[in-house]
């Protein structure tokens, strides 16, 4: 806890120089309730990573550049930094969220991306911190390596506020001042089920990838087979490999085995591209989509291009996004007073012609075995 006080102290210390304009030692000791010695360091610590400027017994922020200009609303032009794993695929959207909210605020988004390298989130984040403009953070790092604990103790620690967007720690881990935004994947994997299930099918295997939507994807659809008493190691699990031509064909071939000897009869693929991929080489193969094979895609960036059109969850990325900002910008306005929030939106499931026709008929059933 020790580690988290000076955090939250240097935070504070921020938020009423931006609101006053400068501050005092003496009387900032005063209202903080500790010691000036304590408060010079603070002030110390701030001044290196270059957010504020020292003055003979005080102190003012770093004279902003025209983007601190203030808006008509009374609000600062607040300067945001985000940094995510790819700007190519899923957070490009979430992006545009952020965007979107920035821009109704008037405030301005730096973005950066890592490419899913750990190195790079450190030198990416630290890298906008170091820029005295950058008064909050929205970053997607890499959570599921060793140095991860680390690396969020790193951000729960940093000057500036920091929200996580699609991202969240383990529950083990303990965060004081982290927020995040994040879309429910366990729920839109459940989802997805509850859809299949209400169609007459209880043989619904699932493709995924092992990224961190793949993998809480999974622990829904296992969660909302279980519910319906139905035994996930009975189902088929597997991986496209939309990359690799070799591994396509042969998820492909066993799927058509599986939906013939009738221990399968829909299909969860995430994300679309391996979804369109499954579809096509179903049809080739004689395999009719949905009469005998039902497929619900997961992302719904493309699953409507697909003939069949393709059901499909669609994470609200773009939301999401959004919502991250709006949480960094209340945070940025209110201080460290404000409560951390920490939210998950659920995505939401399109129903199209892939997963609607005749109810699977099973001649056996992969129920869980009784205890």
């Amino acid at each position: 806890m020790s580690d988290h006080l000076p955090t939250k102290r240097r935070e504070r210390l921020l938020t009423l120089l931006r609101t006053r304009g400068s501050i005092r030692v003496s009387d900032i000791a005063s209202e903080l309730g500790v010691s000036q010695p304590t408060v010079r360091r603070d002030l110390s610590v701030l001044t290196q990573r270059g957010l504020i400027s020292r003055e003979h017994g005080g102190a003012t922020p770093v004279a902003p550049g025209p983007a601190s200009s203030r808006h008509s609303s009374g609000d600062p032009h607040w300067v945001v930094g985000m940094v995510v794993p790819s700007l190519h695929y899923y957070f490009p959207a979430v992006a545009r969220g952020a965007k979107a909210a920035a821009d109704s605020a008037g405030a301005r988004l730096i973005l950066r991306g890592s490419e899913y390298d750990p190195m790079a989130d450190r030198e990416q984040i630290g890298g906008l911190v170091a820029r005295s403009e950058v008064q909050g953070l929205i970053v997607a790092p890499e959570l599921r390596r060793p140095t991860s604990p680390e690396l969020l103790h790193w951000l729960d620690a940093l000057p500036i506020p920091v929200v996580l967007v699609e991202r969240q720690p383990a529950p083990d881990q303990f965060v004081e001042q982290l927020q995040w935004v994040a879309s429910d994947h366990v729920r839109g994997g459940a989802a997805a089920v509850e859809h299949l299930h209400a169609q007459g099918h209880r043989w619904i295997g699932l493709f995924g990838t092992d990224n961190v939507t793949g993998t809480q994807v999974a622990v829904g659809w296992r969660d909302a087979l279980r519910r319906h008493g139905l035994d996930p190691d009975r189902q088929l699990v597997g991986r496209m490999g939309m990359f690799h031509r070799d591994s396509r064909q042969s998820a492909a071939a066993d799927v058509v085995e599986r939906v013939r000897n009738g221990t399968l009869t829909a299909l969860i693929v995430q994300p679309d591209p391996d979804a369109l991929a499954l579809a096509q080489r179903c049809g080739e193969a004689g395999i009719r989509i949905p009469e005998d094979l039902a497929i619900v895609a997961y992302d719904d960036e493309i699953a409507s291009m697909g003939e069949p059109s393709l059901t499909a969850v669609r994470p609200a990325k773009t939301h999401v996004g959004r919502l991250a900002m709006k949480v960094l910008l209340t945070r940025l306005r209110q201080g460290a007073d404000a409560p951390p929030q920490q939210l998950l939106v659920r995505p939401q499931l399109r129903v199209r012609q892939s997963s609607i026709g005749r109810a699977a008929d099973v001649p056996h059933l992969p129920l869980l075995a009784k205890p």
